[in-house]
């Protein structure tokens, strides 16, 4: 089986979001499967390639408009059935950041073209589309064929964002105006990409099984709930993994003491560091809640503030890493400011420090608005630090109480503050709250399961189906 996986980025070459991490894991995983995996990113001048040895591939001329335009395709052996591409263009590419300029939807039609581009000459099985900046490529293998007829997939990571533009923009993608239409590229008068791929693919995914059906509502469709529940045979939610190589607090090299299930006393020690980094008082006996994460309403913040200022009225500590939102800042240095010892708030992206929360905390907080599929939890879950989350999306889907953590429906700051308060209950029973964690540290959401899911998808669109 010979896929070709396309992403705007790559853990760990360039990481924006979770889709990296997919795009980092999920195509080695396949490859140790035995699947042969072509996988394509641009070539970002500001990637950090980690020594990557590359050979000049060739070059691609996808058409942008009424001219061709080139992309210079680099490659690299990963692994035995790995190979990276990277497609070089200075002008799209050559950039201090890969997304938030005013022509990424030109740089990232360009970049998917050139993808198909690929897909013609390596004479692949399967093509594997992700977000709206991958969406043009099946919409391409559709419209204008290709050798050996494969099967597509698009993967939605976060439907919030979709690439949408004008009909200068359609301009550049190349597709012929009968296209352009509800059926195809057109959503209320606009070129919408991620639409249009969700029309032409032979498969959809979502990162979690509840997101599946979630996108299909008014409520967390963005625009396109009736588009997708006109395909909800094609569609399929398959639950993100983690690597469990990488995410793993026996070898981890950034946390303070390595533990597991089997020795939990060493996890102290990681408290111990994680409240000295946050300027809180240790006291080893206090429970202490932690959050790491961008700094905007979909992750709950506004409910997580308030929350915080009722339980801080108990004996706890709350540690807050993350950026975002002024506001959301200013609210989080007021608060701590005002606790001194029992709220601490590092404004700022830390590995190290998410790591170390990820150690020492006793609880882990994501009270999403909505989440595809969240890697937060499962990597608290690895490291037991015991999730409380909102039954939205993939934390619906791993986090089960009284099982495996916390869970809370609606979206308030009481329902996350009483979810907080049984959290709380549980820890003051040592021995329920011991369960708790190994139950946690022993569930399994490696990508293991995801892989062989993908493969099946794979094999029912593949050519010979």
């Amino acid at each position: 089986m010979r896929v070709l996986f396309a992403s705007s980025e790559v853990n760990p070459y360039m990481k924006v979001g979770g889709l990296a991490d997919v795009a980092g894991s999920l195509p080695a995983f396949l490859a140790e499967a035995g699947c042969d995996v072509h996988l394509v990113m641009p070539k970002y001048e500001t990637a950090k390639w980690n020594g990557l040895s590359f050979q000049e591939w060739g070059s691609v001329y996808p058409p942008m408009g009424y001219g061709r335009e080139e992309g210079q395709v680099y490659s690299s052996r990963i692994s035995k059935n790995l190979m990276l591409y990277a497609v070089r263009n200075g002008a799209y590419f050559a950039r201090e950041r890969p997304y938030d300029f005013p022509d990424d939807m030109r740089r990232f039609m360009f970049f998917a073209k050139a993808c198909y581009e690929l897909a013609r000459a390596l004479d692949v099985d399967t093509v594997h589309a992700n977000d709206w900046h991958t969406g043009l490529l099946p919409v391409f293998c559709r419209v204008y064929g290709c050798p050996n007829d494969p099967g597509t997939v698009i993967t939605i990571h976060n439907l919030a964002f979709q690439g949408e533009g004008g009909w200068d923009d359609f301009l550049y993608s190349s597709l012929p105006w009968e296209t352009f239409v509800p059926g195809g590229a057109e959503y209320y008068g606009k070129f919408n990409i991620l639409k249009a791929a969700t029309m032409y693919a032979d498969r959809i995914t979502t990162v979690s099984p509840t997101y599946s059906r979630e996108i299909q509502t008014p409520e967390f469709g963005m625009g396109l709930d009736s588009v997708l529940a006109g395909r909800r045979d094609a569609i399929r939610g398959i639950l993100n993994g983690i690597d469990y190589n990488e995410w793993n607090p026996m070898t981890d090299a950034l946390i303070t003491s390595n533990y597991d299930v089997e020795s939990l006393g060493k996890r102290m020690e990681n408290k111990r560091s994680l409240v000295a980094r946050f300027g809180l008082d240790w006291r080893p006996e206090v429970p202490v809640f932690g959050f790491v994460g961008r700094l905007f309403e979909q992750k709950g913040v506004d409910i997580l503030i308030e929350a915080t200022k009722r339980l801080v009225e108990q004996d706890v500590q709350i540690v807050i890493l993350g950026t975002g939102s002024a506001r959301y800042e200013e609210a989080l240095r007021n608060l701590s400011h005002a606790h001194p010892g029992k709220v601490g708030a590092k404004l700022a992206f830390s590995n190290l420090l998410a790591h170390e929360i990820y150690a020492g905390a006793d609880f882990f907080l994501m009270p999403s608005k909505f989440e595809p599929c969240g890697l937060g939890q499962l990597i608290a879950m690895r490291y037991g630090a015991i999730p409380i989350v909102r039954a939205v999306g993939g934390l619906r889907d791993t986090v089960t109480e009284p099982v495996t953590g916390f869970v809370f429906w609606e979206y308030s700051a009481r329902e996350l503050h009483a979810a907080m308060e049984r959290a709380l209950a549980v820890y003051h029973d040592p021995e329920a709250y011991l369960a708790m964690r190994v139950r946690c540290m022993t569930a399994d959401y490696s990508w293991g399961r995801s892989r062989d899911e993908y493969v099946s998808l794979y094999r029912q669109i593949a050519p010979g189906r």
